[in-house]
């Protein structure tokens, strides 16, 4: 959570919800670096996985990019994260070779791109 907040604290930060019958199932949140808009966090509740739940809230993120005026969004995610790996790139996004550790758990992460078209 305190990540969460931090990312929400932001300048320009959005949190977009995925709702199915008055229950949130997912969450996106992204906001704008110097060059791109970058998404922080894709969550789906684990009940939902496998039903359009993470493919519905990317393409909100598509549609928010477009109207702040992004023609490209990246993030970073878990490289051995398969379930994560594939809905990005289902949805369009392509890794990069750019690979860090994360500092907390040391794990490597990979950035992703997309371009909006």
């Amino acid at each position: 959570m305190p990540g969460v907040l931090r990312r929400l604290a932001l300048d320009g930060a959005t949190l977009l919800a995925a709702r199915r019958d008055d229950a949130v199932v997912g969450f996106a949140l992204c906001a704008p670096n110097p060059r791109v808009l970058e998404l922080f966090y894709l969550a789906v509740d684990a009940v939902s996985w496998g039903d359009g739940v993470g493919a519905a809230l990317l393409a909100a993120v598509d549609d928010h990019a477009r109207t702040e005026g992004y023609d490209e969004i990246e993030l970073w995610v878990i490289d051995d994260n398969t379930r994560a790996t594939g809905v990005y790139r289902r949805a369009g996004w392509v890794p990069t070779d750019d690979v860090v550790a994360d500092p907390t758990s040391g794990r490597d992460e990979r950035r992703f791109t997309r371009r909006l078209t």
